[in-house]
């Protein structure tokens, strides 16, 4: 019995021992399972963080590159602007110079100022027109309200309706764009100042006989 006994307990043993190994392999190859778990998580962060980096580099870059940008239009265009107020100042200067000579005439009296005066008009017209400055024709054109500003109607026998028989203040224009409109005098027929004229007297009659009428 004894025997017996011993044998059972040393296949117990073995049993035992297998199982003890079995388990201890099953949990050696769930440890690797997770560790490998880990390490696939643990790479794509990295691959994240490591693009992210990446972004806000070229975004510090971006935004370096149109701070330039801006700061170096600002500066062509300042400096066009420059170039152009130097042109006409300097086409200018001649103009300021008649003035400052027809000024020292203005005790004159051999006409010598109005002459000065005259030529420095004629110099600044030239100035201006090389700088795209053209004045609006006006008189005796046909009256246009994009290029002229009416400020008075006149009764005229020898000129068509609506034309222009007096510039009062000249217009210019810069390229295609009016500056200033050209203020004017326009002409009407005379026929319809009569016809307005017995149309304000027609009124009054006719406001008394509705009176009468009453």
């Amino acid at each position: 019995m004894k025997k017996g006994h011993s044998e059972k307990t040393e296949l117990e043993k073995r049993l035992e021992a297998e199982a003890e190994a079995e388990a201890k392999a099953a949990q050696e190859e769930a440890g690797d399972e997770s560790a490998g778990g880990e390490t696939a998580p643990s790479a794509d962060v990295a691959a994240l963080i490591k693009e992210r980096d990446d972004l806000a580099d070229k975004l510090l870059r971006a935004r370096a590159e149109f701070d330039n940008y801006r700061r170096r239009v600002a500066r062509d265009s300042e400096r066009a602007r420059q170039m152009a107020a130097e042109a006409l100042l300097r086409d200018i200067l001649p103009v300021i110079d008649h003035l400052e000579l027809a000024l020292r005439h203005k005790d004159d009296q051999s006409g010598a100022l109005a002459e000065g005066v005259e030529m420095t008009v004629k110099s600044l017209h030239e100035v201006l027109r090389r700088h795209g400055l053209e004045p609006i024709a006006a008189e005796g054109e046909p009256f246009n309200p994009e290029v002229h500003e009416a400020i008075m109607r006149r009764p005229s026998e020898e000129h068509p309706q609506d034309t222009v028989l007096e510039e009062f203040q000249r217009g210019y224009r810069l390229g295609t764009m009016v500056l200033r409109p050209t203020k004017v005098v326009v002409s009407h027929r005379p026929e319809e100042e009569d016809a307005e004229s017995c149309g304000g007297q027609e009124q009054p009659e006719s406001a008394e006989a509705n009176s009468d009428a009453n």
